[in-house]
């Protein structure tokens, strides 16, 4: 049986030996200047701190920094990061549109974007971009591929196209027609997705993606819960949900691993449809490639779809649509009942964990948890 004592362990010790963030996620916070803030996103930091993302609400720029444990506030100043020697240039250049202090930033520009890293980091992104290019084009699919590099910053290519994501939010059109664009891009995705995930690379060229593995994660995302306070839900209700999916996902068969993002949701994922009307495919953020259970890729995106739903910005309409085309490539892949549904219930208490640090989901994920576990 998969326990969670060792997560529960770590989060005593922590507990004890630095101090907790006396709140969850605030939904603005105030520089030293004065400015106000609205935080955008959070992730779990060390000596139980917070680093955070956020908007200055009077000009839309994007800064990041830590919230410390007792409330204290140090962002950086625009386009600054002591990490990341490029992203001043950088911001110069075009639109900043993450910046997760001292580990990444992206910047749009005209025909490209900008991917800004620690230095030490640049030759691995590197690799994995040129093997996700490599790997993905037998299906037909394309990828960011890097055109220069200059200490931390690499220039990637763009990849042509409209996101599943923004497909599926209302644009005002004829309902009627924005589903028949839906449909047409879900038939689309599914026929490069089988050719994708049937052909995986030889072994040793990426690492094996175990249901040991996503239990690990959801474990881990769980333990930064209960640390920060960020779930508004029981602490015992949800360490016996993550326990109880944990268990799900080891207690049956593994199917064999086929080549995955494990990163796939709808905004990964780029349609695009030549002069001619064929339709071409793009995937983005493909550092994480592995190989991995179908059900692991498909499940993500399965749920990404639910949530989008319960977040407003997917019909149920659309969603349908796209779960309909989801499940016949599980189908077309021979993917077990049992193995999908294992992973769709850890990807769902993952993303009520993750969104749990986002103040304008927090009060959603408590009901998506309840939802989780019906």
């Amino acid at each position: 049986m998969f326990t969670l004592l060792a997560g529960r362990d770590r989060g005593t010790a922590r507990d004890a030996c630095s101090p907790r963030l006396m709140t969850a996620v605030p939904d603005t916070v105030q520089d030293h200047r004065g400015i106000q803030l609205t935080v955008r996103r959070a992730w779990p930091a060390n000596n139980g701190r917070l680093t955070i993302e956020a908007l200055e609400e009077a000009t839309g720029h994007l800064r990041a920094g830590h919230l410390e444990a007792d409330g204290t506030v140090a962002l950086t100043p625009f386009g600054e990061d002591s990490a990341l020697p490029g992203l001043p240039t950088a911001v110069d250049a075009g639109e900043l549109l993450v910046h997760r202090f001292t580990k990444r930033a992206v910047v749009k520009t005209d025909g490209a974007y900008l991917k800004l890293l620690p230095p030490r980091k640049v030759a691995r992104v590197i690799a994995a971009h040129a093997m996700a290019s490599e790997l993905t084009a037998a299906a037909g699919i394309t990828t960011p591929r890097v055109t220069d590099v200059d200490e931390g910053t690499l220039t990637l290519s763009t990849v042509p196209g409209v996101s599943l994501h923004d497909l599926g939010r209302s644009g005002g059109g004829d309902p009627g027609d924005d589903l028949v664009t839906l449909e047409r891009a879900w038939s689309l995705w599914a026929e490069h997705w089988s050719a994708f995930a049937a052909a995986p690379p030889g072994e040793g060229r990426l690492p094996f993606y175990r249901p040991e593995d996503e239990a690990e994660t959801l474990t881990t995302w769980m333990t930064h819960c209960l640390d920060f306070g960020t779930l508004p839900v029981p602490a015992p209700a949800l360490r016996s949900a993550v326990d109880d999916a944990a268990n799900h996902l080891l207690d049956t068969s593994l199917q064999a691993p086929v080549l995955s993002h494990r990163d796939l949701h709808d905004k990964q994922v780029l349609l695009s449809t030549g002069s001619t009307g064929e339709g071409g495919l793009g995937l983005i953020d493909c550092d994480t490639l592995a190989l991995a259970e179908p059900a692991l890729d498909l499940a993500n995106l399965l749920v990404h779809l639910a949530f989008r739903e319960a977040q407003g910005l997917l019909s149920a309409e659309g969603r349908a649509v796209g779960e309909t085309a989801i499940r016949g490539v599980a189908e077309e892949l021979s993917v077990p009942e049992d193995r999908l549904d294992a992973y769709s219930g850890s990807t769902k208490l993952r993303l009520a964990c993750v969104y749990a640090f986002r103040p304008r989901w927090r009060m959603l994920t408590r009901d998506w948890f309840h939802d989780a576990l019906l």
